[in-house]
């Protein structure tokens, strides 16, 4: 059982932002606990296993001293998605106060009370300017040394570069290398990754990693409906409560003027304790806004578990990069986000690379071909995904729709008019179906009942 996988550990949790700002600890306590794992309060000689990122270089220090088990929060992701406790010494803790001088190492108060709520650049305006100072800061620290792990950042202007890379322990350095080649071992013809795409728009600025969004306003097929599909093949995205997280944030300002990123991120599939993560994680490390649907302006999808929902189709169709959950932790691990391919889910979508290299390769707004040389469609009002959004996903993929089913010779979805035997009546799974497979699946597997 999942539940007892941790019976044997001890743990103490040490899981701060970068800054040292924002203490992480919470939700990485609770997924221990879920897996029967004790945690501690405080350092004791019980304690087996010290979770740490970013913490006090005393614990750090007494734990290498003790022979305690320091790991990543990595290792506690992995442990819970593979449901077995996995060797800790693949995901090592790195502290990265080793390469700081002593006068800048971070400072924090330990003794608040148990309900301390933190002080966060959304909640307090002064305190919001002085992160921004610590966080330029600490950017200049990292950046003046030198490693060979790739970064990617976003410049104020929203083009993504390269930067110079923070140094880690050496150790952590080659078991973060060696995982994620062996991610991409698992993966056969791996499309371009983003280093790649992002020297090729440095040669041709108009292919600039799909920057250009798509116009389609005229349909309206980006329009504010909320209806959630309900059948079984097209699972719900997320809670009602979570557009209330969402708070799209500013990039550090510069002279004198804020500026919002102008990609947004998508999360689907996904519990609120990961939901809140990837928040804080976005907000520190800046270069998108969250949204609650994938639109014209998305261009990554973050999918908790790899189900077919609504927005990892749009998100399929429009291009968008399809990642894992540990495309975040790794980035809060680094501080930086990194290369996503390796996060990629293409074993479980493998039309997302193939439309994600078609969206680079496109010199204007993508549009797929996968529909282009079917005949005219009509989506019924009755359809589940609503008609909307299925509209959407027919003509991002290159298909015609018709607002009235005299003109088509395909209908999608239940159709309770007069049949006409040259018209096709699918399922609506036909058309979800062919964009999960990146081909058009034959129509006799998807004909609807005939009844009068």
């Amino acid at each position: 059982m999942a539940a007892h996988i941790l019976k044997d550990v001890v743990a103490y949790v040490e899981v701060w932002s970068s800054n040292g700002t924002e203490n992480y600890s919470k939700t990485f306590t609770t997924q221990l606990v879920d897996m029967g794992a004790k945690v501690s309060k405080t350092f004791n000689k019980q304690v087996t296993h010290v979770i740490f990122k970013d913490g006090y270089q005393s614990t750090w220090d007494k734990a290498q001293k003790r022979g305690v088990k320091l790991v990543s929060v990595l290792w506690v992701e992995k442990c819970r998605t593979a449901g077995a406790h996995i060797d800790e010494s693949l995901f090592p803790a790195a502290n990265t106060n080793e390469h700081l001088p002593s006068l800048i190492k971070k400072k924090r108060k330990c003794m608040q009370p148990k309900d301390f709520n933190f002080k966060t650049p959304e909640n307090d305006k002064r305190f919001q300017k002085k992160f921004e100072k610590m966080a330029k800061e600490l950017q200049r620290q990292k950046t003046s040394l030198d490693d060979d792990v790739p970064i990617l950042l976003f410049e104020s202007s929203g083009s993504l570069t390269y930067s110079p890379t923070i140094k880690i322990n050496s150790s952590h350095h080659s078991a973060m290398e060696k995982r994620l080649q062996e991610m991409k071992e698992k993966r056969e013809n791996l499309s371009p990754s983003s280093s790649q795409m992002i020297q090729q728009s440095d040669d041709n600025p108009s292919n600039s990693l799909c920057e250009a969004p798509l116009n389609i306003a005229h349909d309206a097929l980006c329009s504010g409906v909320k209806n959630r599909p309900t059948r079984h093949d097209l699972l719900d995205d997320s809670c009602d409560s979570f557009k209330d997280l969402i708070k799209p944030h500013e990039e550090l300002k510069k002279s004198g003027r804020g500026k919002k990123p102008t990609r947004t991120l998508v999360m689907t599939s996904m519990p609120s304790e990961k939901q809140n993560v990837v928040i804080q994680v976005v907000d520190k490390l800046k270069g998108f806004s969250i949204a609650p649907d994938v639109c014209e302006t998305t261009t990554h999808v973050l999918s908790g578990k790899p189900l077919r929902t609504l927005n990892v189709l749009l998100g399929i169709a429009r291009g968008c990069w399809v990642l894992s959950y540990d495309w975040v932790l790794w980035s809060l691990e680094l501080g930086h986000w990194i290369s996503e391919e390796p996060f990629e889910l293409s074993n479980h979508f493998p039309a997302a690379p193939l439309c994600r290299s078609e969206c680079h390769l496109s010199a204007g707004p993508y549009r797929g071909t996968l529909f282009a040389d079917q005949p005219v469609m009509f989506v019924s009002p009755a359809s589940s995904p609503p008609v909307a959004k299925l509209c959407e996903l027919v003509h991002l993929c290159g298909g015609r729709v018709s607002q009235v089913p005299r003109q088509a010779s395909i209908v999608i979805g239940p159709y309770s008019g007069k049949k006409k035997a040259t018209v096709q009546y699918l399922s609506e799974k036909w058309v979800l179906d062919s964009i999960i497979q990146h081909k058009v699946c034959a129509s006799e597997n998807y004909l609807l009942p005939q009844r009068q």
